[in-house]
């Protein structure tokens, strides 16, 4: 009588496990399509590897949560490849020039030409040089190594457009930020992205993107931030990009 039982719950186990691996394999091909689809609606694989640099203007304009103006904030950004480079200048409110600059691993501030050497400033430096790439080159960036995806079903944007949701970790702690892409259903463009950071969800809705390079990057975004249910509370922030040179290899 035990044996049988045994027999019948290492069945039941192996079943189990069978439909999980299945259901898991699934969800990993769901998630490659979906991907490899919106890669291929933003211009292709090659093109974005043959890109060499962009050069882009970024104006960021802040609100307070009565939509008034908190700060707008003006910057000159290139992002460089073979070498890997990033740099941003801009003029803070006491009317000093930073130049920031990330060539291939390496950090450097100036203030008006003085090299920085405080640690937590340019811990600082280094967070907002990757993410001024990150946010402007999706959705290509989800290629990265170490980037986990996972194909959270199909949802409406703002309960309007019908998108596939995919879920992105940088890491296995409870406590890192997660963030949520969200593409179109019939072209498969990216529409938003949400990021859960602390006690905060921001919803950053991708209003217009470029025409000249063929690789539909970010033109204008808004950034609003949103209850557990996805609902606006306000709009936080408004960005536009504006290209000003690229060059990709022939």
């Amino acid at each position: 009588m035990e044996l049988n039982t045994l027999k019948k719950s290492l069945r039941c186990l192996l079943l189990f496990s069978i439909v999980m691996l299945s259901s898991c394999e699934d969800n990993s091909n769901r998630t490659e399509e979906i991907l490899e689809k919106s890669l291929r609606a933003h211009g292709g694989k090659a093109q974005w590897e043959k890109m060499k640099y962009v050069n882009y203007l970024k104006k960021t304009t802040l609100y307070d949560s009565t939509g008034a103006i908190e700060k707008e904030i003006l910057q000159k950004i290139t992002h460089h490849w073979r070498p890997e480079r990033t740099e941003i200048q801009w003029v803070d409110d006491s009317g000093v020039l930073n130049r920031a600059l990330k060539l291939n691993g390496t950090i450097k501030l100036f203030k008006n030409s003085e090299l920085q050497t405080d640690s937590q400033l340019l811990e600082q430096t280094k967070a907002n040089l990757e993410a001024a790439l990150y946010v402007y080159w999706q959705p290509y960036k989800l290629l990265d190594p170490g980037t986990q995806l996972k194909h959270i079903g199909t949802k409406k944007l703002l309960d309007t457009l019908p998108v596939e949701a995919l879920e992105v970790r940088y890491s296995d702690d409870p406590k890192a930020d997660v963030w949520t892409y969200f593409f179109d259903q019939t072209n498969f463009r990216l529409r938003a992205t949400q990021v859960k950071h602390n006690n905060n969800i921001s919803l950053i809705v991708n209003e217009s993107v470029e025409k000249e390079t063929g690789l539909s990057l970010n033109k204008e975004r808004k950034s609003y931030f949103v209850d557990a249910s996805g609902k606006i509370k306000y709009l936080r922030a408004a960005y536009r990009y504006d290209l000003t040179f690229f060059e990709r290899d022939q």
